[in-house]
């Protein structure tokens, strides 16, 4: 058995030809549809990108412990359970220009893999070093405020320079150097689409970009304030990105026919989460509630020998199931405490394996999903505290602050630790998505709920007690089955 995993950040399934897009060019992944499954239901787990993560190595839910962070000791890993699979265990392999991984709150990672492969450059990565800066050309967004993505991008000009192009074509070698091994999983991770939206011009040219201002493809997190002008440029910059990345992605699958690799090989395609691009007038993610332009994601899964080629999924699917499906066709061990299950049932007969699931961030609302209906459930008070519970107490590229720290517990608080003892870390909750002032200038929180099937656009909340009443019912079940830690409920008026 052999598996090429490829996860492309910030891919919105609405950017891609499989997932009906007529303006985005996208022939290679198109390509790989073809001879899969394409899931049409599949969705975030925890949010953004290092939750994210946690989930494809662990199948278990991040958010409702901790926001972003590293892999923990107590955790059951992907790659270390492959390594166990009679008789000699999986060797893996992990390719990729994602630096989160390489800086604190990405722990463990990297490291899980039998070998790796970073490429330097992408966005803040602290690569190309300038004591004094160079003379910059004007700029906006976001990339005003961050010299060093500027500094990289001196040193990728041509398109084969840039660190996704590297990584692909890392990979293309690593099949050739191994063309005649089997029981090997290669983990290929690309940061691109990713913002900032850097792409050559040539694919800005195949979207007929006519922008002249200061340099733009990174907006501000948060609320659009940009003339139509600019949303139309940002959006063509994603989709060329998201072209060029197709683009490296057919030298890969050039390989795979090359060396007869599609007959025995299962090749999955995915994204940790998707992107507003001027939708319900947002920018990006983390500052908005989790629409469908986040939360609703690409999955693509080639089977071994093209089975069920061309075929759809309409089956309800998640993040937390990547990892156990690949334990079920590795027939690797299964660990005790997972969230997500294996998908074989729904890649293969279309077999439902979930009839609702969760998703979030930390802190933050609650949101529930049964494929008809999404529900934005948010906590209840303006403000929360919120408790971290981790063995390693960094976050986002530092480690937790020191006076949460000082007020922090230890003790083995949670059950799936094997004993490990953790730190019980008082956070303060992030500000609602959701939320209007009382008759006294007091905080309400504002709950939302959406007929996806009949607005999929998410413009038109619903107002229907009896159903918003259900989804209540299902998050407080949710929350028991995978053994939230306490304190959810309440704070979220449940």
């Amino acid at each position: 058995m052999k598996v090429l995993f490829v996860i492309l950040d910030t891919l919105r399934p609405d950017y891609l030809e499989p997932y009906g897009s007529d303006w985005v060019k996208t022939p290679n992944i198109a390509r790989l549809a073809e001879q899969s499954v394409v899931c049409d239901n599949h969705w975030v787990g925890s949010l953004p990108c290092m939750p994210a993560r946690r989930e494809f190595m662990t199948g278990r839910h991040n958010f409702l412990e901790r926001g972003w962070g590293p892999l923990e000791p107590f955790d059951d890993v992907l790659p270390h359970l492959l390594r166990q699979v009679q008789p000699k265990g999986i060797f893996s392999h992990l390719i990729t220009d994602h630096y989160h991984y390489f800086y604190l709150g990405g722990e463990g990672h990297n490291n899980s893999f039998s070998t790796w492969q970073f490429e330097r450059g992408q966005e803040n990565d602290f690569w190309v070093s300038r004591v004094d800066l160079p003379a910059l050309p004007a700029q906006m967004g976001r990339l005003k405020d961050r010299p060093q993505n500027a500094l990289n991008r001196l040193a990728q000009r041509e398109e084969h320079e840039f660190s996704g192009p590297r990584c692909v074509q890392h990979a293309v070698q690593w099949l050739e150097d191994n063309q005649g091994s089997d029981n090997w999983f290669l983990q290929l991770e690309l940061f691109d689409p990713h913002e900032p939206f850097y792409v050559v011009q040539k694919y800005l040219d195949m979207y007929g970009d006519t922008w002249d201002g200061p340099i733009y493809d990174w907006p501000d997190y948060g609320v659009v304030k940009d003339s139509p002008e600019a949303i139309a440029h940002i959006r063509k910059c994603y989709a060329a990105l998201v072209t060029m990345t197709d683009h490296w992605l057919g030298k890969l699958w050039d390989k795979l026919d090359a060396l007869n690799l599609w007959k025995d090989t299962m090749v999955v395609l995915t994204t940790d989460h998707g992107t507003m691009l001027g939708e319900h007038q947002y920018w990006m993610k983390n500052m908005m509630p989790v629409y469908n332009e986040i939360a609703r994601i690409p999955l693509i899964v080639h089977l071994p020998g093209s089975q069920r080629a061309g075929s759809r999924v309409t089956a309800l699917t998640q993040t937390t199931d990547v990892m156990p499906t690949f334990l079920d066709y590795f027939a690797a061990p299964v660990p005790p405490h997972l969230h997500g299950t294996s998908l074989r049932p729904a890649l293969e007969a279309n077999q439902s394996v979930h009839d609702s699931i969760i998703y979030g961030y930390f802190g933050m609302a609650l949101n529930a999903t049964d494929g008809r209906y999404t529900y934005f459930r948010n906590p209840v008070k303006a403000e929360t505290i919120v408790h971290a519970y981790t063995s390693m107490p960094t976050q986002f590229h530092g480690f937790m602050p020191r006076e949460e720290l000082a007020d922090a517990e230890m003790g083995r608080f949670l059950g799936h630790t094997y004993n490990i003892p953790v730190y019980k870390i008082p956070t303060k909750g992030r500000p609602p998505h959701r939320h209007e002032q009382g008759p006294n200038g007091e905080y309400v929180a504002v709950h939302e709920l959406y007929d996806i099937v009949a607005d999929p656009k998410q413009e038109h909340p619903l107002s229907d007690p009896s159903l918003e009443a259900h989804f209540q019912d299902l998050l407080r079940a949710h929350l028991e089955r995978v053994k939230a830690p306490e304190g959810h409920l309440e704070r979220l008026g449940l």
